[in-house]
């Protein structure tokens, strides 16, 4: 099976990362436009994105505080990693699959590729320096042609 994996380092502690993202003011300051209740294993969320006019419902797969963050949306599994990183600051890892065979899987790992890019970045610039959503636009684009 294929997957994608988008790894970062963050200089905050586990805690205020698994904050940020488990919460729906926390998610909605950095990644989605609105998140309607925290992350909570065994629920189902609606994550509305504004930038794509999206909205998805979210089913909350494992948490661990301070841990692991996992979850189901449309055509794909997604687990967050969080470790403590050498030097200090907390490791963050993303996994999503399954990307798809061919052509089309190609697409989806770019497309997906960018987004969780994003995501590491916006959660970054929001936990280090309090900016919420720097600049991620219905414009932005990446392609596969073959």
């Amino acid at each position: 099976m294929t997957k994608l994996m988008v790894e970062d380092r963050i200089d905050r502690p586990a805690a205020d990362v698994f904050r940020a993202i488990v919460s729906p003011d926390g998610l909605s300051s950095f990644f989605t436009a609105e998140a309607s209740a925290a992350m909570v294993p065994g629920t189902v969320v609606t994550w509305r994105f504004g930038h794509v006019d999206a909205t998805f419902d979210v089913e909350i797969g494992e948490i661990e505080t301070d841990r692991l963050i996992s979850w189901r949306w449309p055509g794909a599994d997604v687990t967050i990693e969080l470790a403590d990183a050498d030097g200090g600051g907390t490791h963050v890892t993303v996994t999503e699959q399954p990307m798809g065979d061919g052509i089309e899987g190609a697409a989806r790992a770019v497309g997906q590729t960018q987004g969780w890019t994003y995501f590491v970045c916006g959660l970054r610039a929001y936990l280090l320096h309090g900016i919420r959503h720097f600049g991620l636009s219905a414009a932005i684009r990446a392609t596969v042609v073959g």
